[in-house]
């Protein structure tokens, strides 16, 4: 299923070459999400796989963090804990700033 989010993008990393014999091509950005529980209150931030460097490039030199509207595919093995989100594209809306502790 293919879905269309707005995140908040705090960082991104990727790597191209041979581990194992295999060629890889890779790339993960980190965002926002919300922490849930009777316990928990505010925002963590979580990896989400891109489908290739390329996704990553396209936004490395952007100020981080930052709004950005993503394009996701979400497939399943039919088994709890079988969901993959896998970013496939990423549209940067809007810098945002960072709040100074005081």
């Amino acid at each position: 299923m293919e879905m269309i989010a707005r995140v908040t993008i705090r960082g991104a990393k990727s790597w191209v070459g041979t581990m194992d014999g295999k060629q890889l091509d890779t790339g993960t950005v980190f965002t926002d999400v919300e922490l849930r529980g009777e316990d928990s209150k505010g925002i963590c931030t979580q990896a989400v796989k891109c489908e290739n460097s390329a996704v990553v490039k396209s936004i490395i030199n952007n100020p981080f963090p930052f709004l950005a509207e993503v394009t996701m595919i979400e497939t399943s093995n039919g088994k709890d804990k079988g969901d993959v989100k896998i970013i496939t594209g990423i549209k940067p809306l809007q810098r945002l700033e960072e709040k100074k502790a005081s």
